[in-house]
């Protein structure tokens, strides 16, 4: 029998991959699969990459990839710090090839890293088939989606990600010799500027969240916000509030954990109840373990948060703190 040709021998490698990821039976022999995968080289990666380009375009393989935790996979390598242009290509060139099929997109979006990693390579990209194939992907997504309330959660997601900011740059520039990309940069113009329109302050908070990405913006400074949002902080479960205690357990950010730790003691100084809704979610706990943190500022954060679930004279407590908040400023 004749050995394979080259082009099968890759083949081959990648549909390994592809079945030690599905026979992977649970989340550490995965992540050690994807792990392996990563932690390739650049020439490697991209054998795999252009072969899946290949067989992304095939209808029937998708949705098996897409089952087999394959947009995860991508979206790790594609956030790794040592990818290269190329590779960042082709990985959002499969992602694209994933987003013809409508029914896939919906399961797509509902990974919070997906659009925030795209967003990253689009937003620092300047190759030009980089910016044309990230556009490209983004427009399917918000076309393919048919409910207007998630096409705009996204469209918020993407401003959050400072993808709106980025085309409105590029509109400054020449890209006549290419219809379809400039086509694409005036739909998500279009698109973008419309979802942020007349939205929410509860809106805008939640697509922060939802990003993994907290920065002081104005609503977590707001006590108009607090006084009127709080109780909405029990919507669906307590969704908002798990996803605060969920950054506070696993970011490694300073800023993030700092905002995340702000939030909660807001949501206990608002809410009547916020207390024991903190205490039942394991809040308090995690809060209580930020008060070990090498950075003032989140001890100084966690530390408010923490008194005001234990004490009930505020104004006692904001005096009390000038000191705390006195040493985190110094430390910036």
């Amino acid at each position: 029998m004749s050995q394979p040709s080259g082009g099968q021998m890759i083949t081959q490698r990648q549909f390994d991959f592809i079945s030690r990821l599905d026979n992977a039976t649970t989340v550490e022999s995965r992540n050690r699969v994807i792990n392996e995968f990563r932690g390739e080289n650049n020439e490697y990666l991209q054998t795999i990459a252009r072969n899946l380009q290949m067989l992304l375009r095939i209808r029937n393989y998708r949705g098996v990839f897409l089952s087999r935790q394959g947009v995860a996979t991508l979206v790790k390598v594609l956030s790794g710090k040592e990818t290269n242009c190329e590779l960042h290509y082709q990985l959002i060139f499969c992602l694209w090839c994933l987003s013809f099929n409508g029914d896939l997109v919906q399961s797509m979006v509902k990974d919070p890293t997906l659009l925030p990693a795209v967003s990253d390579v689009f937003c620092e990209a300047e190759r030009e088939k980089v910016l044309r194939i990230s556009m490209a992907f983004l427009r399917s997504v918000l076309e393919k989606l048919e409910n207007p309330a998630l096409v705009r959660e996204c469209s918020l997601r993407m401003v959050q990600c400072k993808v709106l900011k980025r085309l409105e740059l590029l509109a400054q520039k020449d890209f006549s010799h290419d219809p379809e990309m400039t086509d694409d940069l005036k739909f998500l113009q279009e698109t973008l500027k419309a979802s942020v329109q007349d939205v929410s302050s509860l809106e805008e908070y939640a697509t922060e969240l939802t990003s993994g990405r907290l920065e002081w913006s104005p609503v977590h400074k707001s006590e108009k916000f607090w006084r009127e949002n709080a109780v909405k902080f029990t919507d669906k479960n307590y969704e908002l509030l798990k996803m605060l205690v969920y950054l506070m357990e696993n970011s490694t950010e300073p800023l993030i954990l700092s905002v995340a730790a702000h939030d909660v003691g807001e949501f206990v100084r608002h809410y009547p109840r916020g207390k024991q809704v903190i205490d039942q979610l394991g809040g308090k706990q995690v809060v209580m373990s930020l008060l070990q943190h090498n950075d003032a500022s989140v001890r100084y954060n966690a530390l408010l948060a923490l008194q005001k679930i234990m004490v009930h004279n505020w104004e006692y407590l904001g005096r009390q703190l000038e000191p705390q908040k006195a040493a985190a400023a110094r430390a910036k």
